[in-house]
Protein backbone atom coordinates (compact mmCIF):
# COMPACT_ATOMS: atom_id res chain seq x y z
CA UNK A 1 0.00 0.00 0.00
CA UNK A 2 2.59 2.48 1.03
CA UNK A 3 4.23 1.92 -2.65
CA UNK A 4 0.75 2.53 -4.18
CA UNK A 5 0.61 5.42 -2.26
CA UNK A 6 4.02 7.32 -3.22
CA UNK A 7 2.94 6.66 -7.01
CA UNK A 8 -0.26 8.05 -6.73
CA UNK A 9 1.77 10.90 -5.33
CA UNK A 10 4.54 11.02 -8.12
CA UNK A 11 1.75 11.49 -11.22
CA UNK A 12 -0.60 14.10 -9.17
CA UNK A 13 2.35 15.82 -9.46
CA UNK A 14 3.66 15.27 -12.47
CA UNK A 15 -0.05 16.26 -13.73
CA UNK A 16 0.14 19.99 -11.31
CA UNK A 17 3.77 20.73 -13.41
CA UNK A 18 2.31 20.58 -16.70
CA UNK A 19 -0.97 22.54 -16.31
CA UNK A 20 1.06 24.90 -14.92
CA UNK A 21 3.97 25.36 -17.22
CA UNK A 22 1.41 26.97 -20.34
CA UNK A 23 0.33 29.17 -17.67
CA UNK A 24 4.05 30.33 -16.66
CA UNK A 25 4.58 32.14 -20.07
CA UNK A 26 1.54 34.49 -19.24
CA UNK A 27 2.59 35.39 -15.85
CA UNK A 28 5.94 36.08 -17.19
CA UNK A 29 4.37 38.61 -19.47
CA UNK A 30 2.79 40.65 -16.46
CA UNK A 31 6.61 41.43 -15.60
CA UNK A 32 7.76 45.13 -15.53
CA UNK A 33 10.04 45.09 -18.81
CA UNK A 34 13.21 47.03 -18.11
CA UNK A 35 14.03 50.18 -20.11
CA UNK A 36 16.89 50.48 -22.21
CA UNK A 37 18.29 54.01 -23.11
CA UNK A 38 17.71 53.88 -26.99
CA UNK A 39 14.09 52.86 -26.78
CA UNK A 40 13.77 56.17 -24.42
CA UNK A 41 16.40 58.65 -26.10
CA UNK A 42 17.23 60.14 -28.99
CA UNK A 43 20.11 62.62 -28.99
CA UNK A 44 20.51 64.85 -32.08
CA UNK A 45 18.32 62.23 -33.88
CA UNK A 46 20.64 59.14 -33.00
CA UNK A 47 20.22 56.53 -30.51
CA UNK A 48 21.52 57.21 -27.04
CA UNK A 49 24.00 54.61 -27.51
CA UNK A 50 25.98 55.66 -30.58
CA UNK A 51 26.08 59.37 -29.17
CA UNK A 52 29.11 61.81 -28.82
CA UNK A 53 28.19 64.29 -27.32
CA UNK A 54 30.15 67.64 -27.54
CA UNK A 55 31.09 69.93 -24.78
CA UNK A 56 29.40 74.06 -25.09
CA UNK A 57 26.62 72.94 -27.75
CA UNK A 58 23.32 72.43 -28.01
CA UNK A 59 22.12 68.93 -28.21
CA UNK A 60 17.98 68.00 -29.17
CA UNK A 61 17.27 65.31 -26.80
CA UNK A 62 13.97 63.40 -27.72
CA UNK A 63 12.47 61.79 -24.71
CA UNK A 64 9.78 58.88 -26.03
CA UNK A 65 7.43 57.52 -23.39
CA UNK A 66 4.47 58.30 -21.59
CA UNK A 67 4.73 59.14 -17.75
CA UNK A 68 8.57 59.12 -18.25
CA UNK A 69 10.95 61.53 -16.32
CA UNK A 70 14.45 63.10 -18.19
CA UNK A 71 16.90 64.27 -15.29
CA UNK A 72 20.40 65.65 -15.72
CA UNK A 73 22.63 64.23 -12.53
CA UNK A 74 25.36 66.84 -12.56
CA UNK A 75 25.94 70.83 -12.13
CA UNK A 76 26.89 71.22 -15.33
CA UNK A 77 24.48 69.44 -17.47
CA UNK A 78 21.73 72.29 -18.35
CA UNK A 79 18.04 70.98 -19.99
CA UNK A 80 15.99 74.03 -21.03
CA UNK A 81 12.25 73.06 -22.39
CA UNK A 82 10.46 75.73 -24.24
CA UNK A 83 13.06 77.97 -25.15
CA UNK A 84 14.21 78.34 -21.24
CA UNK A 85 16.48 76.66 -18.65
CA UNK A 86 14.84 74.18 -16.24
CA UNK A 87 16.22 75.18 -12.92
CA UNK A 88 15.31 71.58 -11.55
CA UNK A 89 17.26 69.94 -14.72
CA UNK A 90 14.30 67.25 -14.38
CA UNK A 91 11.86 67.05 -17.50
CA UNK A 92 8.03 65.41 -17.42
CA UNK A 93 6.68 63.88 -20.68
CA UNK A 94 3.56 65.37 -21.32
CA UNK A 95 1.83 63.22 -23.34
CA UNK A 96 3.84 60.35 -25.13
CA UNK A 97 7.44 62.23 -26.03
CA UNK A 98 8.68 65.76 -24.96
CA UNK A 99 11.79 67.94 -26.84
CA UNK A 100 14.67 69.03 -24.35
CA UNK A 101 18.07 70.94 -25.54
CA UNK A 102 20.69 69.64 -23.58
CA UNK A 103 23.87 72.14 -22.76
CA UNK A 104 27.22 71.71 -21.26
CA UNK A 105 29.53 73.91 -20.54
CA UNK A 106 33.23 74.31 -22.31
CA UNK A 107 34.52 72.58 -19.19
CA UNK A 108 31.70 69.37 -18.74
CA UNK A 109 33.90 66.07 -18.73
CA UNK A 110 30.51 63.88 -17.53
CA UNK A 111 27.09 63.42 -18.82
CA UNK A 112 25.05 60.99 -16.93
CA UNK A 113 21.59 61.24 -17.98
CA UNK A 114 18.82 59.53 -15.84
CA UNK A 115 15.35 58.26 -17.36
CA UNK A 116 12.53 57.69 -14.62
CA UNK A 117 9.61 55.53 -15.74
CA UNK A 118 6.14 56.01 -14.05
CA UNK A 119 6.30 53.01 -11.55
CA UNK A 120 9.66 53.98 -9.99
CA UNK A 121 12.59 51.80 -12.39
CA UNK A 122 15.67 54.16 -13.73
CA UNK A 123 17.68 53.63 -16.28
CA UNK A 124 21.16 55.26 -16.46
CA UNK A 125 22.84 56.54 -19.84
CA UNK A 126 26.29 57.68 -19.49
CA UNK A 127 27.54 59.76 -22.38
CA UNK A 128 30.95 60.54 -23.71
CA UNK A 129 31.93 63.74 -24.27
CA UNK A 130 34.28 65.76 -26.53
CA UNK A 131 35.46 68.73 -27.39
CA UNK A 132 33.06 71.17 -29.17
CA UNK A 133 32.59 74.56 -30.29
CA UNK A 134 31.03 76.57 -27.73
CA UNK A 135 28.07 78.92 -28.40
CA UNK A 136 29.71 81.62 -26.88
CA UNK A 137 33.85 81.40 -27.58
CA UNK A 138 37.23 82.75 -27.12
CA UNK A 139 37.78 82.24 -31.04
CA UNK A 140 34.66 83.98 -31.99
CA UNK A 141 35.28 86.52 -30.01
CA UNK A 142 38.87 87.13 -30.64
CA UNK A 143 37.85 87.46 -34.65
CA UNK A 144 35.44 89.60 -33.83
CA UNK A 145 37.67 92.26 -32.09
CA UNK A 146 39.90 92.01 -34.58
CA UNK A 147 37.62 93.04 -37.26
CA UNK A 148 36.57 96.04 -35.09
CA UNK A 149 40.21 96.92 -34.13
CA UNK A 150 41.75 96.57 -37.49
CA UNK A 151 42.91 99.78 -38.67
CA UNK A 152 41.72 99.98 -42.43
CA UNK A 153 38.77 99.38 -43.75
CA UNK A 154 38.32 96.78 -46.38
CA UNK A 155 35.99 93.00 -46.43
CA UNK A 156 37.80 91.96 -43.71
CA UNK A 157 38.36 94.51 -41.61
CA UNK A 158 35.73 96.50 -39.64
CA UNK A 159 38.13 99.59 -38.68
CA UNK A 160 35.48 100.74 -36.07
CA UNK A 161 38.20 102.77 -33.78
CA UNK A 162 38.04 106.11 -32.37
CA UNK A 163 34.56 105.59 -30.78
CA UNK A 164 34.75 108.88 -28.70
CA UNK A 165 31.60 110.30 -27.59
CA UNK A 166 31.13 113.37 -29.23
CA UNK A 167 28.45 116.01 -30.81
CA UNK A 168 28.52 114.42 -33.33
CA UNK A 169 31.46 112.28 -34.26
CA UNK A 170 31.20 110.21 -37.65
CA UNK A 171 33.05 107.41 -36.53
CA UNK A 172 30.91 107.06 -33.30
CA UNK A 173 27.65 107.45 -35.15
CA UNK A 174 29.31 104.75 -38.22
CA UNK A 175 30.32 102.01 -35.62
CA UNK A 176 26.51 102.57 -33.84
CA UNK A 177 24.89 101.81 -37.52
CA UNK A 178 27.30 99.10 -37.40
CA UNK A 179 26.14 97.33 -34.01
CA UNK A 180 22.48 98.33 -34.79
CA UNK A 181 22.83 96.43 -37.97
CA UNK A 182 24.14 93.13 -35.92
CA UNK A 183 21.26 93.26 -34.16
CA UNK A 184 18.82 93.80 -36.09
CA UNK A 185 19.71 90.75 -38.85
CA UNK A 186 19.17 88.81 -35.66
CA UNK A 187 15.39 89.74 -35.42
CA UNK A 188 15.55 92.35 -32.72
CA UNK A 189 13.65 95.33 -32.39
CA UNK A 190 16.39 97.54 -32.23
CA UNK A 191 16.73 101.24 -31.85
CA UNK A 192 19.55 103.74 -32.08
CA UNK A 193 18.79 106.35 -28.80
CA UNK A 194 19.59 109.11 -28.92
CA UNK A 195 19.15 111.86 -26.37
CA UNK A 196 20.48 115.67 -26.56
CA UNK A 197 20.94 116.64 -22.59
CA UNK A 198 23.22 119.70 -22.89
CA UNK A 199 24.49 122.27 -24.98
CA UNK A 200 27.76 121.57 -23.29
CA UNK A 201 30.64 120.32 -25.61
CA UNK A 202 32.58 118.60 -22.84
CA UNK A 203 29.15 116.60 -21.92
CA UNK A 204 28.16 115.24 -25.54
CA UNK A 205 24.86 113.93 -26.33
CA UNK A 206 24.02 110.35 -25.62
CA UNK A 207 23.56 107.63 -28.52
CA UNK A 208 22.85 104.09 -27.16
CA UNK A 209 22.22 101.29 -29.24
CA UNK A 210 19.33 99.39 -27.90
CA UNK A 211 17.72 95.46 -28.68
CA UNK A 212 14.92 94.65 -27.41
CA UNK A 213 13.40 91.11 -26.97
CA UNK A 214 9.61 90.24 -25.94
CA UNK A 215 9.22 88.13 -23.16
CA UNK A 216 6.25 85.76 -22.03
CA UNK A 217 4.91 88.64 -18.97
CA UNK A 218 3.64 92.21 -20.07
CA UNK A 219 4.82 92.97 -16.27
CA UNK A 220 8.84 93.09 -16.20
CA UNK A 221 11.67 94.23 -17.85
CA UNK A 222 15.52 93.02 -17.27
CA UNK A 223 18.68 93.40 -19.43
CA UNK A 224 22.08 92.84 -19.99
CA UNK A 225 24.77 95.69 -20.98
CA UNK A 226 28.39 97.30 -21.97
CA UNK A 227 29.39 100.27 -22.99
CA UNK A 228 30.59 101.04 -26.56
CA UNK A 229 32.47 104.66 -26.04
CA UNK A 230 36.16 104.55 -25.39
CA UNK A 231 37.83 106.86 -23.28
CA UNK A 232 38.32 110.58 -25.44
CA UNK A 233 42.00 111.78 -26.26
CA UNK A 234 43.47 113.27 -23.40
CA UNK A 235 41.48 111.75 -20.87
CA UNK A 236 42.88 110.41 -17.57
CA UNK A 237 44.65 108.61 -16.44
CA UNK A 238 46.54 107.56 -19.56
CA UNK A 239 45.72 110.45 -22.05
CA UNK A 240 42.95 108.57 -24.02
CA UNK A 241 42.35 105.72 -26.91
CA UNK A 242 41.48 105.13 -29.88
CA UNK A 243 41.29 101.39 -30.31
CA UNK A 244 39.65 100.24 -26.29
CA UNK A 245 40.06 97.01 -26.98
CA UNK A 246 40.08 96.14 -23.09
CA UNK A 247 37.39 99.09 -22.06
CA UNK A 248 35.49 98.47 -23.60
CA UNK A 249 35.54 96.80 -27.21
CA UNK A 250 35.66 93.48 -25.43
CA UNK A 251 32.48 93.78 -23.39
CA UNK A 252 31.07 95.06 -26.84
CA UNK A 253 32.01 91.92 -28.79
CA UNK A 254 30.56 90.18 -25.76
CA UNK A 255 27.15 91.55 -26.29
CA UNK A 256 27.07 90.54 -29.57
CA UNK A 257 27.79 87.16 -29.20
CA UNK A 258 25.21 87.17 -26.34
CA UNK A 259 22.48 88.32 -28.61
CA UNK A 260 23.54 85.45 -31.21
CA UNK A 261 22.58 83.19 -28.65
CA UNK A 262 19.41 84.30 -27.21
CA UNK A 263 17.92 85.13 -30.69
CA UNK A 264 16.33 81.68 -31.03
CA UNK A 265 15.72 81.27 -26.37
CA UNK A 266 12.38 82.57 -24.72
CA UNK A 267 12.46 85.08 -22.12
CA UNK A 268 10.20 85.32 -19.19
CA UNK A 269 10.33 89.32 -18.83
CA UNK A 270 10.76 91.49 -21.70
CA UNK A 271 14.47 91.83 -22.58
CA UNK A 272 17.05 94.77 -23.68
CA UNK A 273 20.51 94.36 -25.11
CA UNK A 274 22.70 97.08 -24.81
CA UNK A 275 25.36 99.18 -25.90
CA UNK A 276 26.01 102.46 -24.09
CA UNK A 277 27.39 105.57 -24.68
CA UNK A 278 28.89 107.99 -22.64
CA UNK A 279 29.73 105.99 -20.14
CA UNK A 280 33.50 107.55 -19.89
CA UNK A 281 31.40 110.81 -19.30
CA UNK A 282 29.94 109.48 -15.81
CA UNK A 283 26.86 106.91 -17.18
CA UNK A 284 25.42 109.56 -19.24
CA UNK A 285 24.31 106.78 -21.77
CA UNK A 286 22.39 104.19 -19.71
CA UNK A 287 21.27 107.08 -17.51
CA UNK A 288 19.55 108.86 -20.57
CA UNK A 289 18.28 105.11 -21.48
CA UNK A 290 16.76 104.52 -17.68
CA UNK A 291 15.33 108.11 -16.77
CA UNK A 292 13.40 109.35 -19.89
CA UNK A 293 10.39 108.65 -21.89
CA UNK A 294 10.93 107.24 -25.76
CA UNK A 295 10.06 103.92 -27.37
CA UNK A 296 13.34 102.78 -27.25
CA UNK A 297 13.96 103.28 -23.50
CA UNK A 298 13.40 101.69 -20.14
CA UNK A 299 9.19 100.97 -19.83
CA UNK A 300 8.80 102.88 -16.40
CA UNK A 301 5.33 100.86 -15.89
CA UNK A 302 7.09 97.56 -15.93
CA UNK A 303 9.05 95.94 -12.76
CA UNK A 304 13.11 96.26 -12.88
CA UNK A 305 14.24 92.99 -12.17
CA UNK A 306 17.70 92.54 -13.34
CA UNK A 307 20.84 93.88 -14.85
CA UNK A 308 24.32 92.47 -16.34
CA UNK A 309 27.19 94.83 -16.76
CA UNK A 310 29.98 93.57 -19.12
CA UNK A 311 32.48 96.28 -18.81
CA UNK A 312 36.53 95.73 -19.32
CA UNK A 313 36.95 91.76 -20.04
CA UNK A 314 39.57 88.87 -20.49
CA UNK A 315 42.55 89.60 -19.03
CA UNK A 316 41.60 88.20 -15.92
CA UNK A 317 41.83 84.69 -14.08
CA UNK A 318 43.06 81.95 -15.69
CA UNK A 319 45.11 84.09 -17.43
CA UNK A 320 48.64 85.05 -15.36
CA UNK A 321 50.71 88.01 -15.39
CA UNK A 322 54.66 87.75 -16.12
CA UNK A 323 55.44 86.90 -12.78
CA UNK A 324 53.19 84.43 -12.80
CA UNK A 325 50.25 85.62 -10.06
CA UNK A 326 46.94 84.64 -12.03
CA UNK A 327 45.26 87.96 -13.16
CA UNK A 328 42.11 88.80 -10.67
CA UNK A 329 38.43 88.45 -12.19
CA UNK A 330 35.73 90.19 -10.12
CA UNK A 331 32.20 89.59 -10.08
CA UNK A 332 30.12 91.86 -8.04
CA UNK A 333 26.78 91.34 -6.95
CA UNK A 334 24.25 94.12 -5.66
CA UNK A 335 22.64 96.30 -3.78
CA UNK A 336 24.66 95.17 -0.95
CA UNK A 337 23.17 97.06 1.40
CA UNK A 338 24.17 95.23 4.66
CA UNK A 339 28.10 94.14 4.33
CA UNK A 340 27.23 91.48 7.23
CA UNK A 341 23.93 89.61 5.53
CA UNK A 342 23.40 88.36 2.07
CA UNK A 343 20.89 91.17 0.34
CA UNK A 344 19.83 90.49 -2.87
CA UNK A 345 19.07 86.84 -4.20
CA UNK A 346 21.43 87.11 -7.52
CA UNK A 347 23.70 86.87 -5.37
CA UNK A 348 23.00 83.03 -4.87
CA UNK A 349 22.86 82.80 -8.53
CA UNK A 350 26.73 84.41 -8.96
CA UNK A 351 27.42 81.88 -6.31
CA UNK A 352 26.45 78.85 -7.86
CA UNK A 353 27.31 79.81 -11.30
CA UNK A 354 31.15 80.39 -10.19
CA UNK A 355 31.12 77.69 -7.84
CA UNK A 356 29.01 74.58 -8.75
CA UNK A 357 29.27 74.81 -12.44
CA UNK A 358 32.11 76.34 -13.85
CA UNK A 359 33.84 75.10 -10.90
CA UNK A 360 35.92 78.21 -10.31
CA UNK A 361 38.87 77.83 -7.98
CA UNK A 362 36.56 79.99 -5.11
CA UNK A 363 39.66 80.78 -2.60
CA UNK A 364 42.67 81.06 -5.10
CA UNK A 365 44.51 83.93 -3.05
CA UNK A 366 47.92 85.64 -3.47
CA UNK A 367 50.59 87.61 -1.69
CA UNK A 368 49.86 91.98 -1.50
CA UNK A 369 46.19 92.74 -3.25
CA UNK A 370 44.79 93.81 -6.69
CA UNK A 371 44.12 97.58 -7.53
CA UNK A 372 40.55 97.24 -7.97
CA UNK A 373 39.09 98.35 -4.58
CA UNK A 374 35.45 97.42 -3.67
CA UNK A 375 33.56 99.81 -1.26
CA UNK A 376 32.23 97.06 1.51
CA UNK A 377 34.70 94.25 1.71
CA UNK A 378 38.32 95.60 -0.05
CA UNK A 379 39.58 94.84 3.12
CA UNK A 380 38.77 90.87 3.00
CA UNK A 381 39.14 90.39 -0.58
CA UNK A 382 42.23 92.41 -1.36
CA UNK A 383 44.12 89.27 -2.05
CA UNK A 384 41.71 87.06 -3.53
CA UNK A 385 42.07 85.85 -7.17
CA UNK A 386 38.19 84.82 -7.64
CA UNK A 387 36.85 88.11 -6.34
CA UNK A 388 33.37 86.98 -6.21
CA UNK A 389 30.32 88.49 -3.79
CA UNK A 390 28.02 91.15 -3.21
CA UNK A 391 29.83 94.60 -3.42
CA UNK A 392 28.59 98.46 -3.75
CA UNK A 393 31.56 99.02 -6.25
CA UNK A 394 30.42 101.54 -8.84
CA UNK A 395 31.70 103.83 -11.79
CA UNK A 396 30.04 101.57 -14.43
CA UNK A 397 26.76 100.93 -16.10
CA UNK A 398 25.22 98.80 -13.68
CA UNK A 399 25.11 101.49 -10.92
CA UNK A 400 22.77 103.06 -12.95
CA UNK A 401 20.03 100.18 -12.62
CA UNK A 402 20.75 99.35 -9.10
CA UNK A 403 20.25 102.84 -8.23
CA UNK A 404 16.54 102.32 -9.54
CA UNK A 405 16.37 99.07 -7.29
CA UNK A 406 16.95 96.35 -9.60
CA UNK A 407 19.31 93.14 -8.93
CA UNK A 408 22.83 93.65 -10.67
CA UNK A 409 26.07 91.69 -11.75
CA UNK A 410 29.25 93.45 -12.35
CA UNK A 411 31.78 91.68 -14.32
CA UNK A 412 35.31 92.80 -14.09
CA UNK A 413 38.92 92.19 -14.83
CA UNK A 414 41.93 93.70 -14.23
CA UNK A 415 42.08 97.18 -12.92
CA UNK A 416 44.17 100.07 -12.44
CA UNK A 417 47.39 98.76 -11.32
CA UNK A 418 47.29 95.43 -12.99
CA UNK A 419 46.53 96.64 -16.56
CA UNK A 420 48.81 99.52 -17.43
CA UNK A 421 47.38 100.25 -20.83
CA UNK A 422 44.58 101.53 -19.09
CA UNK A 423 42.70 104.44 -20.94
CA UNK A 424 46.11 104.62 -23.26
CA UNK A 425 46.97 104.52 -26.36
CA UNK A 426 48.75 101.08 -25.80
CA UNK A 427 44.46 99.45 -25.01
CA UNK A 428 44.70 97.57 -28.03
CA UNK A 429 44.14 93.80 -29.14
CA UNK A 430 47.51 93.32 -29.69
CA UNK A 431 48.62 94.23 -26.25
CA UNK A 432 46.02 92.35 -24.53
CA UNK A 433 47.27 89.51 -26.10
CA UNK A 434 51.09 90.41 -25.22
CA UNK A 435 49.89 90.60 -21.60
CA UNK A 436 48.68 87.51 -20.57
CA UNK A 437 50.86 85.51 -22.95
CA UNK A 438 49.25 84.63 -26.23
CA UNK A 439 46.08 84.72 -28.00
CA UNK A 440 45.49 81.12 -26.82
CA UNK A 441 45.29 82.50 -23.11
CA UNK A 442 43.48 85.50 -24.33
CA UNK A 443 40.41 83.22 -25.61
CA UNK A 444 40.61 81.12 -22.70
CA UNK A 445 39.99 84.35 -20.27
CA UNK A 446 37.12 85.65 -21.91
CA UNK A 447 35.38 82.45 -22.69
CA UNK A 448 35.38 81.98 -18.87
CA UNK A 449 33.79 85.25 -17.68
CA UNK A 450 31.08 84.95 -21.05
CA UNK A 451 29.79 81.40 -19.87
CA UNK A 452 29.98 83.17 -16.44
CA UNK A 453 27.57 86.09 -16.72
CA UNK A 454 25.41 84.14 -19.81
CA UNK A 455 24.62 81.11 -17.18
CA UNK A 456 23.75 83.92 -15.03
CA UNK A 457 21.49 85.22 -17.25
CA UNK A 458 19.45 81.96 -17.46
CA UNK A 459 19.50 81.40 -14.13
CA UNK A 460 18.04 85.02 -13.17
CA UNK A 461 15.54 84.73 -16.06
CA UNK A 462 13.76 81.76 -14.27
CA UNK A 463 14.19 82.50 -11.01
CA UNK A 464 11.04 84.24 -9.04
CA UNK A 465 12.79 85.65 -6.26
CA UNK A 466 14.41 88.01 -8.08
CA UNK A 467 12.37 90.95 -7.61
CA UNK A 468 13.30 94.76 -7.70
CA UNK A 469 14.61 95.46 -4.63
CA UNK A 470 11.20 98.13 -4.23
CA UNK A 471 8.74 95.81 -5.53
Amino acid sequence: MLGTSNATARALLLVSLMLIAPLSGCFGEDEVKELTADEALTIDGVAASEVILRAGEWHDVLLIGEGLRLSAAAHDVLLFVNGSLDLDSSVPVNGDRVLVQLLTTPYTTAVELTVYTKDGQKTVVDLPITNGTPIVSGKAWFEKMDYITCDTPSDDCGAYNHRWMGSPNPQFERAASYFQGHFEGLGYDTHLMRVIDTLNPTQPESLNVIAWKQGRSSECVQGMGAHMDIAPPAGPPGGGTWEGAYDNTAGTVTMMLYAQVLADMEVECDTFLALWSSEEEGLRGSNAFANNDCDACLPQDKELRFYINMDMMGISWPAVKENGDPFPYHAWSGPDIDPETQDVAITSILDHVHRNILNAPMDLRIDGSYGAGCDQHWDNHSNLVMDVHEDTFGRSDHVTFRNLGAQTIFHLGAYDDDYSAYHSPQDTLENMVAVVGGQENLEASIEFVMWAAMLEFFFADQTPEIRNVNA
